[in-house]
Order: C-alpha cells, then structure tokens, then sequence
C-alpha cells in the first residue's frame, strides 16, 4: 500500500511537470538541451550572473514573468507552489535556467532549484552571519585604532619639532651665562616633590621669567644605594617630575625647559657613606641659562 502511494504521488509530481512546461517529450529533450545549469555568482537587479560548468560566466536576465519553483523531496520532485519569490535567487545557489525560447537564450522563462540546495545556502549564510559581525567590529576597532595612532604621531611630530627647535638654539648658545641655580632635595626611594620644594620652584620660576630669552636645565640624581639601573630610573623621575611642575603649575612655556637629564648616582657632591651625604644627592639642580647675544 505504501509502494502505491509513494508511486501515486510520484506520478502526480510528473503529471504536474508536464502541465508546468506543456510541451511533448521531443519538445521537452529539446528544452533540456537548452536549459543552462550552474551556481549564482552574483546579482544586480534582474540580471543574474550564472557561473556554469567549465568555469565560464553565463548572464540571465530575469522579467516579471519569470517563473521560480523549487523541487521538494528526496528524489527532487514534488508539488510545485504557486508562485516563489525571486528574492531566493542569491549568490551560491545553484539552480537551471530554462530560457524563453531559442533565439532568448538568456531570457529566463523558468527557473527551478533543489529544496536542499536553498537550505545548504542558508546554512551557510547563517554561518558567515557572526564571522561578518566579527569582522565589522574589528574594522571598526582598526579604524578607531588608526585614527588615534594619527593623533600620536601628530604630537610625536610636534614634540620632535619642538625638541629639534630647542636643540638648535642650544647648539647656536656657544657662549651662554648662567644666571641662577636652585636644588630641590627628595627622600629616600621618592621622586615626590615637597611642599618647600614647590615653593622654592614657584619663586625661581618667577625670577627666571625675567630674563629675556630664558632657558632652564634640569638634571636628576640619585644616591649610591641601590643598582645602577635603579638609580638611573629613580633621578629620571625626579627630573621629569621638577620639568613637569614647572611647565604645568608654575606657566613655564615648554619650549623653555630642556630635556630632563637623568645622571644616576654620578657626580656626588657629598660623600654616600653618611646619612647626611646620601641626603645632599639625591637631588635635582634647576639652573637658568641665558645667551649672551640675547643679553638680558
């Protein structure tokens, strides 16, 4: 009974077919000779780019009248809906182009597809969909990314200019006097200024804005306790951080102060081996400079 059914809807599937097309079975072979067989590459509108067997690229335009169906079941046949949008006719679906006539072979009259074909394309797409999402955020990343490494190399531009600036006019300052000289003391293992080193910094700031042309020098040190390498580090940060008062709270203009130089333990001028010695170096000395072609 179940052999008689599967045959029964079997031939109704044919019968149906037949009625679809209406042609005879030499007029069918014909057709089947003409009908083009391949997998969508692309799409733009109702024109249809078919990459067919052998790799070359066949175009099919699509009208109003085009007919779309799909073919249902395990033997790629059953019932025929009505009417199917043309919207399935996406790249990566491969289907069969029956043309309009001889003479318009890339005029699609009909077009037929494997139900299982559109599902193995929406599986795919389905697939892609978060890789894509991935993709996009990760563009955007990149984009946010090189717009701030612009703007970094834009102030590394502008710094390297200002230092190129400072460096030639102390390459120019042959003969210079300096006009005053402050030390600012730290304790141990700190580059945090005191509040009597602000103040003292404050009021050298002001006396050093009275000279015309005025640039000021700043160079750190450090005690013999300790590696090298630490006491390289720590003077360095107490440069940094007199130059960074100076230009941020005290209105020296950048272009005024020089580079911090970090000198370590070096040139002592009390002797380490005393508490009190150790306290004399670390230290960083402010000095104001000026050309003497510049004169006050």
């Amino acid at each position: 009974m179940e052999m008689q059914c599967r045959s029964a809807r079997i031939a109704l599937c044919l019968a149906v077919l037949a009625a679809q097309f209406a042609v005879t079975p030499t007029q069918a072979q014909d057709r089947k000779t003409d009908n083009i067989e391949g997998v969508i590459a692309s799409r733009n509108g109702d024109n249809l780019a078919l990459r067919v067997k052998g790799g070359s690229v066949v175009n099919v335009a699509i009208t109003r009248a085009t007919t779309v169906y799909e073919l249902q079941g395990p033997l790629g046949l059953g019932i025929l809906p009505a009417s199917i949008s043309q919207d399935v006719l996406a790249p990566g679906l491969k289907i069969i182009v029956e043309p309009v006539s001889a003479t318009q072979k890339n005029v699609a009259k009909g077009i037929q597809f494997d139900t299982r074909d559109l599902e193995r394309l929406y599986a795919i797409q389905a697939a892609l969909a978060v890789p894509q999402a991935q993709i996009q955020a990760l563009q955007q990343e990149l984009a946010t990314q090189k717009q701030h490494n612009s703007i970094q190399d834009q102030a590394l531009a502008a710094g390297k200019a200002a230092d190129a600036a400072i460096g030639k006019r102390i390459s120019d300052l042959a003969d210079y006097d300096q006009k005053a000289e402050m030390v600012v003391l730290f304790d141990v293992n700190s580059a945090n200024l005191s509040d009597r080193a602000k103040a003292d910094l404050k009021a050298f700031a002001e006396q050093s804005k009275k000279y015309r042309g005025y640039l000021i020098q700043v160079a750190g040190y450090a005690d013999s306790v300790g590696t090298s390498n630490r006491n390289q580090a720590l003077s360095d940060r107490r440069a940094e951080m007199v130059a960074h008062y100076l230009q941020q709270e005290c209105d020296v203009a950048l272009s005024r102060v020089l580079t911090p130089v970090a000198m370590g333990s070096s040139n002592p001028v009390a002797p380490n081996e005393t508490a009190q010695g150790r306290a004399e170096n670390r230290r960083v000395t402010v000095k104001v400079a000026v050309n003497r072609g510049i004169g006050e």
